[in-house]
C-alpha cells in the first residue's frame, strides 16, 4: 500500500463544529471531510462536488499531531449581506453587522498521510506536493486561515499487529478499541481527548458518517496494544512511524 506523506501548518485554523451557531467552536485537529477540501484544493476539484469525487475512489488518511493543541477565541464582525448590498455604503443599525467569538487552533501543525485507489490522481496529488503547487489556495477549514504544506514523502506500509504496547503517531479511531486497558493512560506528560467527527458527508453537506477519535493534544504517540496499524519506515527524519488510517 503506498502512502504519501506531507505536512501542513498555519498561524491558525478553525474546523467548525456543525452544533455550534452564534459562539462557533472548532475541532482540534482536521476531520476526514475537510481533509477532502484541503486534498481537492491541491488537485483542483470543483467544490460543488469534491466530496462525491473523493467517495467513489476510496481515499483514506491518517493524521498526526506536531505541535500541543491550543486554542484562542477571536471577536470577529460578521455582516448581513442581505441587509448590506454594498460594502462602501454600509447603512446604518445594528442589524448590519454581529460580533461574534470565533474558536481557532493556535499554531497548527498536522502531518497528514494519505492512499487512494486512484494511483493516477494520487499520483498527481504527490507530484504537485514534491513540487509545492496547489491549483486553489489551501487553507485550514476557512478562506481566513491560510495553510501551507511541505512533501515529505512516498512510501510502502506494512502491516502490523502487535499484543504488546505499541506508540502510535496519528490519531486512533476508537472503533478499534474494545476497552480501555489497550491504551496506557498512566504515562506522564500525556493529555489525551476524546472527539466526535464527521468522515463522510454527500455534496449537499448531509451527513453520512461520523466516528469517534482519541488523540494526544500534547502531541506526543499514543500507546496502544493489540491493534493493527501500518507502519512506516525511513521518513526524512531517519526514523519510523506508525499509523492507523480512517
Amino acid at each position: 500500500m503506498k502512502i504519501v506523506v506531507f505536512d501542513i501548518w498555519g498561524d491558525l485554523a478553525h474546523f467548525r463544529l456543525p452544533y455550534t451557531t452564534s459562539s462557533p467552536l472548532t475541532f482540534p485537529v482536521p476531520p476526514k471531510t475537510a481533509l477532502y477540501g484541503i486534498i481537492g484544493a491541491i488537485l483542483g476539484y470543483d467544490k460543488n462536488n469534491y466530496l462525491k469525487k473523493f467517495q467513489n475512489e476510496n481515499w483514506k488518511f491518517a493524521v498526526s499531531v506536531k505541535n500541543k493543541i491550543s486554542t484562542i477565541r477571536i471577536p470577529e464582525n460578521l455582516i448581513n449581506t442581505k441587509a448590506v448590498k454594498m460594502f462602501a455604503r454600509m447603512p446604518k443599525g445594528k442589524s448590519c453587522r454581529t460580533q461574534i467569538n470565533f474558536e481557532f487552533i493556535k499554531n497548527p501543525y498536522f502531518r497528514i498521510y494519505v492512499t487512494s485507489l486512484n494511483e493516477t490522481k494520487l499520483n498527481e496529488l504527490e507530484t504537485l506536493l514534491k513540487e509545492h503547487k496547489s491549483n486553489y489556495t489551501v487553507s485550514f477549514g476557512i478562506s481566513e486561515c491560510l495553510a501551507n504544506f511541505l512533501y515529505i514523502g512516498s512510501y510502502e506500509a506494512q502491516e502490523k499487529q502487535n499484543d504488546n504496547f505499541v506508540e502510535i503517531n496519528t490519531i486512533v479511531p476508537l472503533k478499534y478499541i474494545n476497552n480501555s486497558s489497550q491504551i496506557n493512560f498512566l504515562i506522564e506528560g500525556r493529555k489525551y481527548l476524546r472527539i466526535h467527527m464527521p468522515t463522510e458527508m454527500k455534496p449537499d453537506r448531509e451527513l453520512v458518517e461520523s466516528e469517534d477519535f482519541i488523540l494526544e493534544a500534547n502531541a506526543n504517540p499514543i500507546s496502544v496494544k493489540s491493534i493493527e496499524y501500518l507502519k512506516l519506515n525511513n521518513l526524512k527524519e531517519n526514523r519510523e512511524e506508525n499509523i492507523i488510517m480512517f
